[in-house]
């Protein structure tokens, strides 16, 4: 529960961010030129606005946005000719993750992790959420940031994006085992302790 209450605070966080102008300093980083991000496809220029509401400190490429959501790394990477972009945090070295936690990782994409994914790419497990451009709005931009943020925190642990568990899977079945085992064990007080 405690982790379903701190993603709904980031969410909550990401979506109250406010509408301040950015700033442009003498770093040599490239800064977005305001633009009207409530209307119309979602464009590069949008997502990287977006994202310097709460990165102020946020690179901006070619075609990628790296930033970070509290203390961990996460980037935007987009072909605006393939209509797609993917907001990525890496987690941790794929070799290091033993084969019942690939298919913990699976039983997550179906039922837990919701818009963002577990994947492996280039020997490192990724959090992913990866969305068309033309068809994504503002709210699921940041709501895709929270949830990729969520699920590589949570990683090794309740694997969740934050939002909810969608039901038909084993997730709710593995957090009511470990529910039952937390509520069975002895408390320090029971112990005498």
């Amino acid at each position: 529960m405690r982790i379903l209450l701190k993603g709904a605070a980031l969410l909550s966080f990401v979506l109250l961010i406010g509408c301040s102008e950015i700033q442009t300093g003498d770093t040599g980083q490239t800064k977005v030129a305001p633009a009207d991000i409530t209307s119309g496809a979602m464009t590069s220029d949008k997502m990287a606005k977006l994202i310097q509401k709460f990165d102020k400190d946020a690179e901006i490429g070619e075609n990628r946005v790296t930033f970070k959501v509290r203390d961990r790394d996460l980037m935007v990477v987009y072909d605006k000719d393939a209509d797609r972009m993917r907001i990525m945090a890496p987690i941790i070295q794929a070799a290091a993750v033993p084969e019942e936690i690939h298919a913990r990782m699976l039983q997550a994409n179906f039922d837990a992790v919701l818009d963002s994914r577990y994947a492996i790419a280039n020997e490192i497990v990724w959090s992913v959420f990866i969305h068309r451009m033309s068809t994504l709005n503002e709210d699921d931009f940041l709501s895709g940031v929270a949830q990729t943020y969520t699920a590589a925190e949570t990683f090794g642990t309740a694997y969740t994006s934050g939002a909810m568990v969608f039901g038909g899977g084993d997730t709710n079945a593995l957090h009511e085992e470990l529910l039952e085992e937390i509520e069975n064990r002895p408390r320090k007080e029971d112990q005498g302790i």
